[in-house]
């Protein structure tokens, strides 16, 4: 009942202000997170009554879905505007039987990478939880009766500078009273903030985490990710020793591969150096076209790096792209008023 009171403070202003009895609480909770009300008239186990005054003074939706956009390989994005006017964005991401979910932060990043869209846009402010949530929600109400099978916190903002939400969403949305996705199907990504790390690392619940490199060589990544800045590789690797030596879990390194930059036979040599541990996994991905002046290594050359590092001793995967003709793939992520208009599909009340 402590997590619904924190993910809900102002449904539960109202129920105390109506002398409702305590289990109602729950019902509310219930009615979010499992039975995916997005407007209390759906919550049938609460009184009339009581859903009258909720939808007055709490509404059940927090975020208004305002566009939802199709790409041609099904990759979908909800473009979602919050209380205070505010745009976000989320994807969902359709694979054989995997439902896949990558949901936004924070409006806007402040880290700044050079090759990623939501960095363009600076800071705006952080996500309550319930609004991090919700963007699960939305797309587990729209692929129903399929359900969602992972959630990757890999959109707008760096989670790790909105920890205290984060964490509440995500144990919310790992929680069998709640959403109920297990643990092992919730991934984090951060760009490299070391004390974050370690105290994630501490977290009970069995989170994934994904950390970005980027390049294994300091001033390099310097450029292209100013957070190198406050945080040396070597830092960095402790950090990523500490996660893995504490937690037994594999850890994600994503490196974005940048024609020229960082996809060189000698980036490769390097790395096998810098990930040399059994439960390091390297996840590479060639880069999206953003208007950063950066260009996409080729595919060839791509599986060449992938070949390379195999046979170096590395894990590795190269990951495709989705949602490319909508801008829905990884380092696209950008309020659409800010971005050249694309096809869409009418929106439906989902």
């Amino acid at each position: 009942m402590s997590r619904a009171k924190e993910f809900v403070p102002e449904v539960e202003q109202v129920l105390k202000s109506r002398g409702e009895p305590a289990y109602r609480l729950g019902q509310v909770y219930n009615a979010l997170c499992s039975g995916l009300a997005r407007d209390w008239e759906e919550a049938t186990s609460l009184p009339k009554s009581l859903r009258a005054a909720l939808q007055e003074e709490a509404p059940a939706a927090v975020l208004e879905l305002t566009q939802l956009s199709r790409a041609t390989d099904g990759t979908r994005k909800y473009l979602f505007k919050t209380h205070d006017g505010h745009l976000i964005e989320t994807v969902m991401i359709p694979e054989k039987d995997r439902r896949t979910v990558c949901i936004s932060t924070q409006v806007g990043c402040p880290m700044a990478c050079r090759f990623c869209a939501t960095g363009l846009l600076g800071i705006k402010r952080n996500l309550k939880a319930r609004e991090i949530a919700e963007q699960v929600f939305v797309a587990a109400r729209d692929v129903a009766p399929e359900r969602i099978s992972n959630v990757v916190v890999m959109g707008m903002g760096e989670p790790m500078l909105n920890y205290k939400e984060l964490m509440l969403a995500l144990k919310v949305l790992n929680d069998r009273e709640g959403f109920g996705l297990a643990a092992r199907h919730i991934a984090v990504s951060t760009s490299g903030l070391v004390d974050k790390i370690r105290r994630f690392s501490d977290e009970p619940e069995q989170f994934h985490l994904a950390i970005s490199l980027h390049t294994p060589f300091e001033e390099e990544r310097k450029e292209i990710m100013p957070v190198a800045s406050r945080h040396s590789i070597a830092e960095l690797m402790d950090a990523a020793c500490y996660y893995v030596e504490t937690t037994r879990r594999k850890l994600f390194f994503e490196y974005t591969l940048l024609a020229g930059v960082n996809d060189q036979p000698r980036h490769v040599e390097a790395l096998a150096e810098l990930l040399d541990h059994p439960l390091y996994h390297l996840n590479l991905l060639r880069f999206n076209w953003t208007d950063t002046g950066y260009a996409a290594t080729s595919k060839p050359e791509a599986k060449e790096f992938l070949n390379y590092a195999r046979e170096l001793g590395l894990s590795a995967t190269l990951r495709p792209s989705r949602g490319q003709d909508i801008d829905a793939a990884c380092g696209q992520l950008a309020a659409r008023d800010l971005r050249p208009q694309r096809a869409t599909i009418p929106l439906v009340r989902i």
